[in-house]
């Protein structure tokens, strides 16, 4: 089998089998390390493993209104409620025209409140791609429904034929999502169902600013999704949001009872973001020395909380809708640098972004020279080596044993090249040299 890149996770493997096995490796290695060092002072066994990357995976971009926003919450005790919340709420349906939005604690939240709006129940279908993020399946799984997994086209997004094939007459919803922030061909989708009773959701949590047509993602469909949570374009403290198109929507999840978050573990969660996520470079050797024993790659994503958004987060939030133009125009800049450099490489292919992309990531492919070669580990640790923390990209999740309630046919090109990709950094942080720096790198592993 290929070799595994398992996004949140980080390791690249010989099998599945073989990845369960590697952490069971890491907790007796951990304790090996612990008793090897228990005679010794704690703080040299820590100075000893301290690397410092050159650039960290994927570090929030805050700006100086951010830590405003933040410190004004704090000062006023505004953490919980406020008026930030609804400031938030009016940015959200002014830049995507929607007829009203609802915020509530993730993004998964706002998915499952897309599915109640347009009436997903236990015993309908709701097609997903295999390939995209693992908290897609437990909205639809909370409401009873079958996730049906689909195959994905060259650009990794849903593609009107992939999504056709795993139609069925059950089907009540099909989820868009826009991966790496290219926008889907969600207008075309949208199309193929149309008359048949089924709903389509533009999932844009991973595409915040995107454009179809000079029309923000998101606002396609019958609803839309955003999320400010980890790795996304507007990386804040969580949160998520529900982009009505209809009244009937506003009003339906308007009726869903929500609690609010508290305070404390909002407090912890901003302290959290800061020191392990924004100070990153600095923070990540502590981190990882002081890690805690491995989740199993394969293992379900972190239940979601039923809750509202809190003051603080849509602060935040808030913040970073104000600079995203300048995000994306960063982000774009840097995309153009990749392919200037490593569009006619050999061995590599450049997984494209269409005219109007969030450019989250830039995607390449590390084409294998013989079926079973793991090409993409010498690139990733290569750069990891020289201090940037790059990674692999999702594992299917019809490869993954905890996702046994999905459904599926055949998903060949998934199966084909996910474990050849690897995600390099397009954050407003990284400077063009260090793209430069990157490019160089993988040219000289693959010419090798």
């Amino acid at each position: 089998m290929r070799s595994l890149a398992i996004r949140g996770k980080k390791v690249r493997l010989r099998s599945v089998n073989r990845t369960l096995r590697r952490a069971q490796g890491d907790r007796d290695a951990k304790g090996a390390k612990k008793n090897r060092f228990e005679t010794r002072p704690l703080c040299f066994a820590l100075l000893n493993s301290l690397t410092f990357p050159r650039v960290p995976l994927a570090t929030p971009y805050w700006n100086r209104g951010t830590y405003q926003s933040i410190l004004h919450c704090l000062i006023s005790g505004r953490v919980i409620d406020g008026l930030q919340i609804n400031a938030l709420k009016s940015q959200i349906v002014k830049s995507l025209g929607a007829v009203g939005a609802v915020l509530c604690g993730s993004g998964s939240l706002a998915l499952e409140l897309a599915l109640r709006a347009c009436e997903v129940r236990g015993g309908d279908e709701v097609v997903l791609p295999t390939f995209c993020c693992t908290a897609v399946v437990p909205p639809v799984l909370a409401l009873g429904a079958t996730p049906v997994l689909a195959d994905v086209g060259e650009e990794l997004n849903l593609t009107v034929e992939t999504v056709q094939a795993a139609l069925t007459h059950k089907t009540k919803a099909v989820i868009v999502p826009h991966l790496f922030g290219n926008p889907a061909e969600i207008d075309r989708v949208i199309e193929l169902v149309g008359g048949r009773n089924i709903r389509v959701i533009d999932d844009a949590a991973q595409a915040l600013g995107a454009t179809i047509g000079g029309r923000a993602v998101g606002s396609f469909g019958d609803a839309g999704i955003l999320s400010f949570g980890a790795e996304k374009v507007c990386f804040g403290l969580g949160g998520g949001a529900l982009v009505c198109r209809r009244e009937e929507f506003v009003e339906k999840t308007s009726q869903v009872n929500l609690s609010a978050p508290a305070f404390r573990p909002a407090v912890a969660n901003l302290l959290s973001t800061f020191a392990w996520r924004r100070l990153r470079r600095w923070t990540s050797p502590l981190r990882s020395a002081l890690a805690p024993i491995p989740v199993a790659p394969d293992a379900a994503p972190t239940a979601y909380r039923r809750e509202s958004i809190s003051n603080l987060a849509a602060a935040v939030a808030s913040s970073l809708m104000q600079t995203l133009e300048q995000n994306l125009l960063a982000r774009r800049a840097r995309v153009r640098a990749y392919r200037e450099l490593l569009g006619s490489a050999p061995g590599l292919e450049l997984i494209s972004h269409r005219t109007g992309s969030a450019c989250l990531t830039q995607v390449i492919r590390v084409l294998p020279r013989h079926r079973d070669d793991d090409a993409a580990s010498p690139v990733i640790n290569s750069l990891r080596a020289a201090g940037y923390e790059v990674q692999g990209s999702y594992v299917p999740i019809h490869l993954l044993s905890s996702f046994s309630r999905c459904v599926w046919d055949r998903l060949p090109y998934a199966e084909r090249v996910w474990a050849d990709l690897v995600e390099l950094p397009c954050e407003p942080d990284v400077r063009l040299d260090d793209v430069e720096r990157i490019t160089r790198l993988i040219k000289n592993v693959i010419q090798q």
